[in-house]
Parts: C-alpha cells; structure tokens; sequence
C-alpha cells in the first residue's frame, strides 16, 4: 500500500532540537519569517529541508508549524514518525498528529489513518477500520485513498468483492497522476477485470505508470511489447523497459532481459550479459534463472 501525506494534529509539548543544528548556517529565504513564528514558513521550511533528505531540521519546524495547528506540518511529521526519519519512530504520534488533521479535513490524513489501521501501527490492525478511513479519504478526493479503497474492494478485504467500483476507484485515482492507481487500472484493462478487457488501454496505462519508474508496470509494459499485445512485437521498446525495471532490481524482469540477451532480441546477442542478468536474478531466487545458469555451466545450447 502507498502512504499518504500528513495531517494537522496537536502535537504535544514541543522539544527543542538537538544541540548539533545550526540554524545560522541556512541562508534560505524563509527562514527569517520560520523564526518569528510564520507558521506557513515554517511548514514551507521543513518541506525545504525534507526534499534534502534532512530529516532532523525537517522535523523540527513541521514541529512548529504543527503546534500552531498547520495541518500540513501535522501529517508531514507524522510521516516522519512513521518512518522514523529525523526522529525515532513512533505509531503513536504518527496516529495523534493524522487523527487531527483528518479531523481538520485533511484528505491524505484520512489515507494515513486507513493505512495506520491496515498495518496495526499505533492500533490494533482492523481492515474495517482502514476501509472506513480509505472511503473518507477516496470521498475527500485523495488518490492515495482512492486507491487503497480499489484494492480492498479488488481483494475482498473488509468488504465484499466489487471489482466494477474497484476499477472506478482506480480510474479517480490514476487520472490524477497516482502511480500505483496507473499500474492497476492498466492492469484491470489487461486482465478484463470490472471494465472490458482492452490491450491498447493497458498499454496506455501501464506506460504511465513505467514513465513514474514503477518497476512491476515497467516489466509488464515490456511482456505486453514484447508479446505484440496491441500490435506488433517491438523487442527494442520491450527490452529497454525490461533493463530499467532489472536497474530497479526486478528479478522477473532481469530474467527476461536476460533472454533477451541470450537470443538476440532488441538487444545484441551477448551470452556474457546474459548470464550477468540471469545471477541477478538468480540471487532473488528466480528459479527460471537458476535453471538457465546450469544449463549454461553444461555448456547446453537453449
């Protein structure tokens, strides 16, 4: 499941940060207003210094900006409460900071609440709970809720299967740019679940979903090219998605672009790179790759 963004929750007593931040260091254009107490600032800061991956300064003005009721900073630091970044990680606050600013009417707060539920962090583990936090959230127009909602009612968790309103779930979602949304409705297309089965569709959407680097869509893109499901086979385009789902360490796909290799197709025949990609593979357990290996060790031709 995809997290969402944070919430606006009263975070408690506020800490000072730890003694090694300088401040006096950062010449960044907000930071005269973060410090005499612009919440907007502040919450504009810490997403500046997230973005770098500084998590301790980012926390520390989501902070301030959450103690003055910023539901935005609310949700961010309980993202980083979630994932432990900058601060230790705690369920509980990520559920104190998201359960107010979904109460502030925060959306992507409603998904975090769902997925606070789903995974038991913070709660006991309760799917109906999710699915009511997901419905909230799909209904305030969040795609990450929207697609949590689809894959409950996709898989029957805490709610019956609808694979019709799953697809419409997902379609909310995926036209909205949601990268996960975008790899599962091209797949409905592909497989004729809740909507007619249509290749070209799949193609269209599984190709969004691989341009935002999703490695599932970016391998079944390439089988789809590769297999001429909605034309012709295009080895070339099939082995260019397949090499950047394996760089992302697909272990399916770095088996086939390992044939690819093997056989010549839409790569140069290149035995050596072959047998690079099939030990990638190999080493995730791919047992195809395994087999292909020893065949090659044999010195059998396939």
């Amino acid at each position: 499941m995809q997290i969402p963004p944070l919430p606006n929750t009263e975070i408690g007593p506020q800490t000072e940060p730890p003694q090694h931040l300088d401040f006096d260091e950062t010449q960044h254009p907000l930071e005269a207003l973060a410090h005499a107490g612009d919440a907007t600032a502040q919450e504009w800061l810490g997403a500046h210094y997230h973005d770098r991956k500084d998590y301790v300064h980012a926390a520390h003005w989501y902070r301030k900006a959450a103690d003055q009721g910023s539901a935005g900073a609310q949700y961010n630091l309980g993202w980083l409460y979630v994932h432990g970044h900058g601060v230790a990680p705690d369920s509980a606050q990520a559920l104190a900071l998201w359960q107010q600013a979904a109460q502030a009417g925060l959306a992507r707060a409603m998904n975090g609440l769902g997925y606070l539920y789903e995974q038991g962090l913070g709660v006991p583990r309760s799917d109906a709970q999710a699915l009511i936090w997901y419905q909230r959230a799909a209904e305030a127009g969040d795609p990450g809720g929207q697609c949590n909602l689809g894959t409950f009612l996709q898989t029957g968790r805490g709610t019956p299967v609808d694979l019709v309103r799953a697809a419409s779930m997902f379609a909310l979602a995926a036209h909205q740019g949601y990268r996960e949304a975008c790899y599962r409705y091209g797949h409905l297309f592909l497989t004729g679940q809740g909507v007619a089965q249509d290749d070209a569709q799949a193609i269209v959407w599984l190709r969004k979903a691989a341009e935002m680097e999703l490695p599932a869509a970016q391998r079944e893109l390439a089988s789809l090219l590769a297999m001429g499901r909605g034309g012709s086979p295009d080895y070339t385009q099939a082995a260019g998605w397949f090499q950047r789902a394996a760089e992302h360490g697909d272990a399916q796909a770095q088996f086939s672009l390992g044939v690819l290799y093997y056989r010549g197709l839409g790569k140069l025949q290149d035995t050596d790179k072959a047998r690079y990609w099939w030990k990638q593979a190999a080493a995730q357990g791919e047992e195809r790759a395994e087999n292909n290996l020893a065949l090659l060790a044999k010195g059998v031709q396939r």
